[in-house]
């Protein structure tokens, strides 16, 4: 089965990471009331505690794409990714979206 895993990378400013944090409570906790998927949040194995990442898994493409629209219409969300990205180190704001399940 393939799957399509988006991760949100954010490297964090010196002390922000609680805010940061707060902020990412709030927003999965309004993607669940709203029936989206909510994003696991972890710091990789090498680089520093500052590195972070958000990751969730969708079945398709168009299903992330409805997602994505549909969170975007959530009350607050905006004013918590702008929190966010107050904790981010300008410059350092990456998104992937990778396809999982290849076949030769």
């Amino acid at each position: 089965m393939k799957t399509y895993r988006h991760q949100v990378l954010r490297n964090l400013k010196f002390g922000t990471l609680p805010t940061f944090m707060a902020a990412q409570r709030k927003k999965n906790e309004l993607l669940v009331e709203n029936g989206l998927t909510p994003y696991a949040v972890y710091a990789p194995a090498f680089g520093g505690l500052h590195h972070m990442v958000l990751e969730a898994s969708f079945e398709s493409m168009a299903a992330f794409e409805a997602e994505h629209l549909a969170t975007k219409k959530i009350k607050g969300m905006a004013g918590l990714n702008a929190e966010q990205l107050e904790c981010t180190i300008p410059g350092t704001a990456q998104d992937n979206l990778q396809r999982l399940g290849l076949e030769a």
